[in-house]
């Protein structure tokens, strides 16, 4: 008797390749980023999620839950990235108690200069590549990862660090 077909397992150790191999080069893009913006990982990551919102704007208690910072280290973060000239605050328009972070024109175009061409060539060549069908297949993958990271990060910020040796 003939084992059972090992094609599963073949595709899930490419599979795993492939996504260690993305990850990687997700991280060194964001390194350089970061090196060309002039901030820190934390930072960076406040200017993506103000500058990607759909509302253009966000406010210090959800980036800090976001971030997972505290309102102190939300406000030092915030303190820098206004120095910088990349974020300004406001009082909100309807409840002047809370106030709305919102991402500066220099830090929209800077962000803009560094992304754009790879957003621009990625769209072109996942367009040649792959047909619609496949496109969406790809789409709901990108989309369930992401939503498996957000939980996995979610335990791990529930888990007490590491004792240090």
């Amino acid at each position: 008797m003939r084992p059972m077909s090992t094609e599963p397992a073949r595709i899930a150790v490419k599979l795993r390749k492939a996504l260690e191999f993305y990850h990687g080069t997700v991280e060194d893009l964001a390194r350089e980023s970061i090196r060309l913006l002039g901030v820190n990982e934390t930072d960076r990551r406040a200017l993506e999620i103000v500058l990607l919102g759909d509302e253009k704007s966000t406010t210090p208690g959800m980036l800090a839950e976001r971030l997972g910072l505290t309102a102190a280290g939300a406000t030092v973060m915030l303190n820098r990235l206004e120095k910088q000239g990349y974020i300004a605050r406001s009082l909100h328009p309807t409840d002047r108690r809370r106030v709305i972070v919102v991402a500066t024109d220099l830090a929209a175009r800077r962000v803009q200069e560094l992304i754009s061409p790879l957003v621009d060539e990625g769209y072109k060549m996942m367009l040649t590549w792959f047909d619609p069908a496949e496109l969406e297949t790809i789409a709901a993958f990108l989309t369930r990862v992401g939503e498996l990271q957000r939980i996995h990060r979610q335990r791990l910020r529930n888990m007490d660090p590491y004792p240090r040796p």
